[in-house]
């Protein structure tokens, strides 16, 4: 599989070159000066939705509560296991076997009492929200608790595949 790189296009969908920067707003002085000191160090964030695959959601940088994270489209957000009126007996699930690292749900409180479903791996690690809206918290969070089980399967799945690789080039040396 090819890098992505802004400059070479990998397809066109809904009229646009795909991968695109992915959009960060910022808000207020510090909000600026933060953005423009980011931008001596690294290149913008890149998201390449691919239709044939829906679903999948979009990936961003997870930022606390009331701020933005890198890539974050909003603002208003709480674990899935927090929502009120939910009963989920779990703080999310292990996304490796020695149980170090945990994939939690995401419920992100839209206008006009909507919310979309997601997963993240915690404040300031990757994310992914899903485009599906709900009609109440309680549905998203539901959902996004089932997402974040799948993602930290898929997690445990491919450590499991990268530890298998190096035992087999191990027992090549």
């Amino acid at each position: 599989m090819k890098p992505l790189t802004p400059l070479t296009p990998e397809f066109t969908w809904a009229g646009f070159a795909w991968p695109r920067y992915v959009a960060d707003m910022a808000c207020g002085l510090d909000a600026l000066r933060r953005k423009r000191d980011l931008r001596q160090h690294c290149g913008g964030y890149f998201h390449a939705p691919r239709p044939e695959k829906a679903g999948t959601g979009r990936g961003f940088y997870l930022g606390p509560q009331g701020r933005h994270g890198d890539g974050q489209p909003f603002r208003r957000w709480e674990w899935a296991d927090e929502v009120s009126g939910v009963r989920i007996g779990h703080t999310g699930w292990f996304c490796d076997q020695h149980q170090d690292s945990k994939i939690r749900g995401i419920v992100v409180s839209l206008p006009h009492g909507r919310f979309l479903a997601g997963w993240s791996m915690g404040e300031n690690m990757a994310s992914s929200v899903d485009g599906t809206v709900y009609n109440n918290a309680q549905d998203a969070a539901y959902a996004a608790d089932s997402m974040a089980e799948s993602a930290a399967e898929q997690e445990r799945e491919y450590q499991e595949r990268q530890e298998e690789e190096q035992e087999e080039e191990g027992a090549e040396a």
